[in-house]
């Protein structure tokens, strides 16, 4: 008879809920807080130069200076995307939960059952979009986002950083990490913790042995990097998380008050559509744990890459037109808008931050891990770099070369993405051994 399917338990939804709150939503909310006040920052900046530097900035510096304070909060993840791998193995996949990108998908896939892997992984990008809606919200002329308080919104992730990672002081460990240490007791204590079962646990952790009787040897960076084998996984698993920077999603987050007042909208207006769009944003990532278990990964992600160009050159088209066509335009650039938020959010904004552990054995999965999390900041921040000197230099037309990193994923998806929904990774990674030469099934 066959074995029955692990549901969620209380208990696994409270440490999903807990790390949510307390590391993926103070990132979302850091991308969603810095739009609104930007007028405010700018005038700080023009100001302080003035005042301590007797230097009068022009646009161009003032809009540079800019994209610096936006693309600064980037740096961090960067950096400590390149100390996560050494994190995750002297400290713990729990204590080090708060590497977002890194160690927070991982934790919560290494705790879940194998047939709720896709649905935890969806609480990093759940968490990301609900902390935009929070940034937004706050960042309001009728909350913080005025002249005098704006710094305190820009300050304001630190309370749910306290509240949601206290918590983490009681929750178990990753069993894969504590077989990883030789503790299986331990291992077995934790699944017991997590399943309510002992017969399930017995169950996984005779798998966990036996992925670790297979994986004894510990993988570098460096010898991830190194190892022809992983090639193909690391690409994927990179590439996914560039793709997802640079199709322009978080330019949007940025910088979307500033794309609508271009489209023609008041700034009130323009203010309360990008409030509307993360709105929007978060209650379709809601979806996400849903659609993870019910569909293919490699069909969830081929629509993504088909809005955005829509998007693009419905923006590129409204710098053309005048008067009442202007507007048709300007509508129609929200509606492309919208449709590539909810295509977004039903493959790349989740899909990246867990197909890592669906590619990858436990061996090189923190390194490989690491690795498209230093991806994901670095792009993120040369998008946040860029993207407003583009506006300048090219108005309408700065989505172009958005689209083509979407052209870019989709070959990347169609030729070389294996199926990985309900397969266990040592199954999926010999389809990838030969690199370029490798053929999906």
């Amino acid at each position: 008879m066959a074995e029955e399917k692990q549901g969620w338990t209380a208990f696994l939804l409270l440490i999903c809920i807990c790390i949510t709150l307390g590391s993926v939503i103070p990132i979302g909310y850091s991308f969603g807080v810095i739009n609104a006040p930007t007028k405010f920052i700018r005038l700080w900046i023009f100001e302080s130069a003035q005042s301590r530097y007797t230097t009068v900035l022009g646009d161009t510096q003032l809009t540079t200076l800019m994209a610096c304070v936006v693309s600064m909060f980037q740096v961090g993840g960067i950096v400590g995307s390149l100390f996560a791998p050494c994190c995750n193995t002297k400290l713990g996949r729990g204590m080090a939960a708060a590497l977002v990108y890194t160690t927070q998908p991982m934790y919560l896939v290494e705790l879940a059952p194998a047939e709720l892997s896709g649905s935890v992984g969806v609480f990093t990008c759940i968490g990301i979009t609900g902390g935009v809606v929070v940034g937004q919200l706050c960042s309001f002329d009728f909350l913080l986002g005025t002249r005098k308080h704006w710094h305190c919104a820009l300050a304001g992730y630190v309370i749910l950083v306290v509240i949601g990672l206290t918590p983490l002081l009681w929750f178990p460990e990753s069993p894969s990490y504590m077989m990883s240490k030789g503790n299986t007791e331990k291992s077995r204590s934790i699944l017991v913790r997590l399943r309510k079962s002992e017969q399930r646990a017995d169950t996984e952790l005779a798998e966990i042995e036996a992925a670790s009787a297979v994986a004894v040897e510990k993988s570098s960076m460096t010898a991830v990097i190194c190892n022809s084998k992983l090639a193909m996984p690391l690409i994927i698993v990179c590439s996914f998380h560039l793709v997802q920077q640079m199709s322009g999603i978080n330019a949007i987050w940025y910088y979307s008050v500033s794309i609508f007042t271009d489209a023609g909208f008041t700034l009130n207006v323009a203010s309360w559509l990008n409030f509307a769009e993360g709105v929007l944003n978060f209650f379709v990532a809601l979806f996400g744990p849903w659609m993870m278990a019910s569909f293919n990964r490699r069909i969830m992600m081929m629509p993504i890459f088909i809005h955005f160009p829509g998007f693009a050159q419905c923006r590129t088209g409204a710098n053309g037109s005048n008067s009442k066509s202007y507007q048709e335009v300007s509508y129609g650039c929200i509606l492309f808008l919208s449709l590539y938020i909810v295509a977004f959010n039903f493959a790349l904004g989740p899909m990246p931050f867990f197909i890592g552990s669906e590619l990858l054995e436990s061996s090189p999965r923190p390194a490989a891990m690491a690795l498209g999390s230093l991806t994901n900041w670095s792009s993120n921040f040369l998008l946040g770099m860029v993207f407003p000197l583009l506006q300048e230099a090219i108005g309408p037309f700065s989505f172009i070369p958005c689209s083509l990193i979407c052209v870019y994923g989709f070959l990347l998806t169609f030729r070389y993405l294996p199926e990985t929904r309900n397969r266990d990774p040592k199954d999926v990674a010999p389809l990838l051994e030969k690199g370029l030469k490798s053929k999906i099934k």
